[in-house]
């Protein structure tokens, strides 16, 4: 035995104080008698109660010297060594969707939480505790703890999540921890069955019975209803399944049901449906299996309505060069803008009436999204519009481009071959999405016969390149303004001949007037690219469970979120001059994989499992407070009756 706080023990200076006082407390007491018959019957009674009388006094000294003592030890705190018997205990808890299943009142995860607890209560004091949370991401949520309140408070704190969550993960991790501590007690705490060694399996699973919507629904309004398909699955036992077809309409607070219809769907395998309703205008769409299962969830998909800019105005501004073929660039320009982008665009000079100069004193740019400035430009860049250079030779103030060089070929009939970058960046391929002259290595057949060499700033994308010099670029200028650069013109280039033409020009286009959101429907684990608007203020994303997370648009064209909840998350998107914020809406379901919940793997940690334990200890004072506490009612008890025998 040891004490922790060995300075306790000066409280046993209390014994000596206690004998003084009992040496030279008064032994008599003041008593009022009625008569003296009654003095002498009373002393009579009291000689039969002799031998009591004598040890009551000594009695209440040792009761009292004992209370003192063991509080001395309480103080000291005295802490008892049990040899070889505590060991580190290391948790690997599964938080993925499957997890938040319930039955009888109880979810997966929080019987994970209490076989966690129980195995800390069972354990010896001296004992350490750490555990990894696998979840959206696989974190170290504590390590060698020894306070076991600490660590039960830990884990009583986590929640589940909702993607699609593989133990594995933390597969590394947890045979580091075990190549330093091959006596350590290690616990794969999860709902899946995993071939496991060197470690102890708990299965929090109790084979609940699950269904869910098999794949994303989808849906079509023809003629005068709409008709949703999909398919459906019970995972766990034949049902007989009710989807409900419910809508918000147009103007309308409240979903409601329209239509349903009911499938026999055996264990394991979806099944199809189709439900119908006499509805064509609505904002949201909600599909539902109506019985109630484990995960209710994963019983639900909502599908919202994109939504799409209403215009696109773009102006092109230019001299209106005639090139070789005698056709106008800006007009060559303004239809495949029109074309492609299916923008309205307008065609104006930069000076004289009606003229870019003239708009802009006239303060009518601000009805443009997009302005092009084709062969020529003003010194400084508009504000608050996207902007494409085309073959401008010069730097304009705000477009973050340093003017270097016209580069043409020496001799005639040369040309340049530019090629396409081949960046896998989802930002980057999104500039190529779909075109069909892209060879290995991003091979063109593309001629051009001069272009204007740029100095280009690291965060812009280069789309197209001659060399090391870029012709086709796209990124934020100094305005914050989505800027596309052509260092060409489309008089110096056979490109516009080619049908990549058309589909870069739409690929542009859409990057120019970027949709907030391109989809409305996604899975748990997903990220969810928000483009940044012109204009735009601020722009807050807000969790199914209400948390509002404010995206950074600083400088940066698209903001990613991963969506981790399931249901629906709002956007909110502020523009400046403009008080009431645009909100859009997108749905994250339940990956499948979580709602089939179905095997896990194999989880073993290579090594010799040693068994060599630390000592532990014991400093549970309980047991000593009862004590104390028995000792003064018992001081207290001898004091009363010592009383009543003296009336």
């Amino acid at each position: 035995m040891s004490l922790q706080f060995p300075l306790g023990l000066l409280a046993l200076i209390g014994i000596p104080v206690l004998i003084l006082i009992y040496i030279i407390k008064s032994k008599y007491t003041e008593q009022t008698i009625a008569s003296t018959y009654i003095w002498r019957l009373s002393e009579k009674f009291l000689k039969k109660r002799k031998p009591i009388s004598k040890l009551q006094g000594i009695l209440t000294l040792i009761l009292q010297i004992l209370a003192v003592a063991v509080a001395a030890l309480l103080i000291a705190h005295p802490v008892f060594t049990i040899p070889d018997s505590a060991t580190d205990y290391y948790f690997i808890l599964d938080g993925s969707a499957s997890m938040n299943m319930q039955a009888n009142g109880s979810t997966r995860f929080e019987r994970a939480q209490n076989e966690i607890c129980k195995v800390i209560d069972s354990s010896k004091n001296g004992s350490t505790y750490s555990l990894v949370f696998v979840s959206s991401t696989t974190d170290v949520v504590f390590e060698s703890t020894a306070n076991k309140e600490q660590a039960k408070t830990n884990v009583k704190e986590l929640k589940a999540g909702w993607t699609d969550t593989d133990c594995l993960s933390s597969l590394a991790v947890a045979q580091t921890y075990f190549d330093e501590h091959h006596s350590s007690e290690i616990y794969l705490v999860t709902d899946k069955e995993y071939v496991t060694g060197n470690l102890n399996l708990v299965n929090v699973s109790k084979s609940e019975n699950n269904c869910a919507f098999a794949e994303l629904p989808s849906y079509q309004v023809i003629g005068s209803g709409i008709t949703a398909t999909g398919k459906v699955v019970s995972y766990n036992s034949d049902a007989q399944l009710t989807v409900e077809l419910s809508v918000q309409r147009k103007g309308a607070t409240a979903v409601e049901k329209v239509g349903e219809t009911v499938v026999n769907a055996i264990a394991g395998q979806p099944v199809e449906f189709t439900v119908s309703a006499p509805v064509t205008s609505f904002e949201v769409l909600q599909l539902g299996i109506a019985e109630k299962d484990a995960l209710a969830e994963d019983n639900v998909i909502i599908l919202y309505e994109e939504k799409k800019m209403d215009s696109r105005q773009v102006l092109i501004v230019a001299n209106d060069t005639i090139n070789d073929n005698g056709l106008k660039e800006s007009v060559y320009l303004q239809n495949a803008i029109t074309l492609a982008g299916n923008a309205s665009v307008e065609v104006c000079t930069i000076k004289g009436e009606g003229g870019y100069e003239e708009k802009e004193q006239k303060g009518e740019l601000s009805k443009y999204g997009l302005i092009v400035f084709n062969g020529v430009a003003p010194e400084v860049l508009p504000k608050n519009v996207a902007i494409w250079i085309v073959g401008v030779e010069g730097t304009m103030t705000g477009s973050d481009l340093q003017y270097l060089s016209v580069e043409k070929q020496l001799n005639d009939g040369d040309y340049f071959e530019p090629t396409y970058s081949t960046s896998t960046r989802v930002q980057d391929a999104s500039f190529r999405k779909g075109l069909i002259n892209v060879g290995e290595g991003g091979k063109t057949d593309v001629a051009v016969e001069k272009y204007v060499k740029y100095k280009v700033p690291n965060k812009f994308t280069r789309i197209m390149s001659v060399g090391t010099d870029p012709v086709i670029t796209a990124g934020l200028n100094k305005n914050n303004d989505r800027q596309v650069v052509f260092a060409f013109r489309l008089g110096d280039s056979d490109f516009g001949a080619k049908v990549d033409f058309l589909l870069l020009v739409r690929n542009l286009i859409n990057y120019s007037f970027p949709e907030v959101i391109e989809e409305t429907s996604y899975v748990c684990g997903d990220t969810i690219a928000v483009n940044v608007v012109p204009n735009c203020e601020d722009m807050v994303i807000i969790s199914p469970s209400g948390k509002n997370t404010p995206l950074d648009t600083f400088e940066t064209e698209v903001c990613e979120v991963q969506l981790t909840e399931a249901g629906t998350y709002t956007l909110s998107v502020r523009r400046k001059g403009v008080e009431e914020a645009e909100v859009y809406y997108a749905f994250a379901s339940v990956p499948e994989a979580e709602s089939r919940s179905e095997e896990g793997g194999v989880f073993i940690l290579t090594g010799e499992k040693k068994h060599e334990y630390a000592d532990g200890y014991y400093d549970d004072l309980l047991a000593f407070l009862i004590v104390i506490a028995v000792l003064v009612l018992a001081d207290w008890g001898v004091y009363c009756y010592e009383q009543y025998q003296l009336r």
